[in-house]
This record gives C-alpha cells, structure tokens and sequence, in this order.
C-alpha cells in the first residue's frame, strides 16, 4: 500500500472526530445510545422480544404433558430463543429502570433489582440461553422433556426474581350486582 492510500484512511480519521459536536464525541450520547435516548422505546423492544419468546415457548412447554408433535419445529424454536436470550441482558440498560410500584399499569414490569444485581441477571440470561441450547440439541423425546423443563425453570427463576408478580384484578361487591343488560345493547 502507498504512503498516499495510507494517508487516504489515516486524515479521515483524524479529522472525522474533530467535525462531530461535543455531545456526539460524550460516551453515552448521541446517535446509536437508545438506552439513553429514546429508553421507552427499548422497553417496548423488549417487552415485544419477551412475547416472541413466549409464543416461541408453546410447543416447549406442551413436552411436559403430551408427546411431541413436531420435533424440527421444538428444535428451532429453542435455537432462536437460546439465540435472543443472549440479547435479552442487552435490552435492560440503566435507563430503562422505570417501574413505579404505585403505578396500576407501570411503563416497565422490569423490576429494580435487575440493575442492582445485574451480574446475577446476565448470568440468568446465558443459563438459560444454554438451557435453549441443550434442548435444540435434545436427541430423543426424554432429553427433550428434560430440557424443556430446565429452560422453563431458567426462564421462571429470572421472572421470579426480576418480573413484577401477576396480580389478578380485584372483585368489588358492585361486580356481582352490575346491570350487563341496560349496559350491552339490545339486539
């Protein structure tokens, strides 16, 4: 390579950091920081990305009580999974820290907690990306069984710890004596 192409790489990238603002040379800031940036957005990111991966986790879960019907499809299922649950630690930057217990519907059900233990998170997450791993690799219907229960366990202890608990709606006595007819039109 000539000492001109050289110079052709080398000025660009001398220069390129001079022209950008302060706030585009400041770690954390600027284009590319969504965590920082638009954090509600990634919220949303990863509450769709969970919801995937629930649904991904249908046929899974059916292992625990019937035969399975479609072993290439339980396989691929759990190779995408083990796959986003790598990404899955990714998606909870500090930003994104938003839960209000006093709120009936919070922006985030992600718990405080995975920010203040999130070495224990991130390794939850790789447990259970392995877990996804091993039951894509399952070889027989037992193994299968096995693993899906040890990835549903993974993904259930992370929840445990770092998803706010599901608490159904609360009856009112005027529930049981609400007036459906005057309220739902007449056909």
């Amino acid at each position: 390579m000539t000492l001109k192409k050289i110079w052709c790489f080398i000025v660009p990238a001398l220069v390129l950091p001079l022209c950008l603002s302060a706030a585009d040379r400041q770690v954390g800031v600027g284009q590319g920081w969504t965590g920082v940036t638009h954090p509600k957005e990634v919220i949303v990111a990863r509450q769709e990305l969970m919801e995937h991966i629930e649904l991904l986790m249908e046929p899974i879960d059916t292992l625990t009580v019937q035969p399975v019907q479609d072993v290439e499809r339980v396989r691929q299922n759990a190779e995408i999974i083990g796959a986003v649950l790598l990404s899955v630690p990714h998606l909870f930057p500090p930003s994104t820290n938003l839960f209000d217990a006093k709120a009936s519907q919070p922006q985030t059900l992600a718990l405080p907690p995975i920010w203040k233990q999130f070495d224990t998170f991130y390794r939850l997450a790789g447990l259970a990306a392995k877990a996804a791993e091993v039951m894509a690799e399952a070889k027989d219907e037992p193994a299968m069984r096995r693993a899906s229960l040890a990835l549903r366990g993974s993904c259930d202890a992370c929840h445990t710890l770092y998803l706010r608990r599901y608490e159904p709606p609360k009856t009112k006595e005027s529930d049981y004596t609400f007036d459906f007819d005057s309220a739902l039109p007449a056909k």
